[in-house]
């Protein structure tokens, strides 16, 4: 009887720690600039069964943003292991145009680019690292610019800027299916690229994994207990 609670209790751990596992990491470039302006990006990675998700941002203030030698061109990422097989992958993301004067306006597509599509280089790897690029195939578009509301003004632009549409709008988020992807697998590294050469590459730094919110730890906690309690009620009526 008492082997079968602790076993409970056990299991009820497991529960607990797989919930708690942080399956997802957050790098963000150094400081840097670039003949446009300063330059800013964060990539945040989540892994799990076969797939790693990948979130990148233009960090820089739409106020501040000149020319397309601000926009994020590349991603480079190294796996703690093997990535396998890559069998499929996807991207989304607002993409829209930049007038002369800096005015956006939004328009239909993906920035797939970056994955290999519509005039993209293909995903590259290399060992354990792996590489988006909207670089190659042609006149580069889809760089990811910071968000900005549709209709609205990058209020400090060069009139160049409109040479390189359609940019991505705010965040864009790629999808890859990788065979040797699990829960475990983390990023060791990342390198972020601007501009349209590229024109200038900066090396991201990990931030802290998230911690869910002390509500949520509670209401975990609780709910284990309530779990082995209910289970303990079972064991001893079966005395």
């Amino acid at each position: 009887m008492f082997s079968k609670l602790a076993t409970a209790l056990a299991f009820a751990g497991l529960l607990a720690s797989g919930t708690l596992h942080a399956s997802t990491i957050t790098y963000t470039s150094i400081p840097g600039t670039s003949s446009d302006g300063p330059l800013s990006a964060s990539a945040a990675f989540t892994t799990s069964a076969g797939q790693i998700s990948i979130v990148l941002t233009n960090l820089i203030s739409a106020t501040t943003i000149r020319d397309v030698g601000q926009a994020i061109a590349d991603l480079s990422f190294t796996l703690s292991n093997s990535p396998g097989t890559l069998t499929s992958s996807t991207a989304t993301g607002q993409q829209g145009t930049i007038s002369s004067t800096g005015q956006v306006t939004y328009t239909s597509g993906t920035p797939g680019r970056f994955i290999g599509s519509g005039g993209g280089t293909a995903i590259g790897t290399s060992g354990n690292t792996i590489t988006l690029e909207s670089i190659g195939g042609g006149q580069p578009t889809e760089l990811i610019m910071p968000f900005i509301a549709n209709g609205s003004s990058y209020g400090n632009t060069n009139p160049g800027i409109a040479s390189h549409n359609d940019y991505t709008i705010g965040s864009a988020t790629f999808v890859l299916a990788l065979s040797g992807v699990t829960a475990n697998t983390t990023v060791t590294g990342a390198t972020f690229s601007f501009g349209t050469a590229p024109d200038t590459f900066l090396p991201g730094t990990p931030g802290t994994p998230p911690v869910p919110e002390p509500s949520s730890l509670l209401l975990l906690g609780t709910g284990i207990v309530g779990a082995a309690g209910v289970m303990r009620r079972k064991l001893f009526a079966g005395v």
